[in-house]
């Protein structure tokens, strides 16, 4: 017994798919483009002084690689270069030029 199954084009690929997936199950588009990608996420401090707090943002896997991939030309935090021998820190909220 062979079953005749109505295909429709996927919106998203263009690819057939079975009706009954849109009529029955509410996809509206086919297995391969409903299969999720890995997901990354970025811890993000926001805010200042006493006010701060840590957010994630949670991304796709290439939008991550994008932002990764030129994570040497971005500049590099104040207190990580040698401007630091420059400084003189006392306490937890003074900083003293020299």
């Amino acid at each position: 017994m062979q079953m005749n199954i109505k295909m429709i084009p996927c919106p998203k690929c263009g690819n057939d798919f079975p009706e009954l997936r849109v009529t029955q199950y509410g996809y509206n588009f086919c297995v391969e483009c409903s299969t999720v990608g890995a997901k990354r996420g970025v811890p993000v401090q926001m805010g200042t002084g006493d006010h701060t707090w840590t957010e994630t943002i949670i991304m796709d896997e290439d939008v991550y690689n994008k932002l990764t991939d030129n994570e040497d030309e971005l500049p590099k935090n104040r207190l990580n270069q040698e401007e630091e021998d420059d400084r003189n820190l006392q306490g937890p909220f003074t900083i003293i030029n020299k």
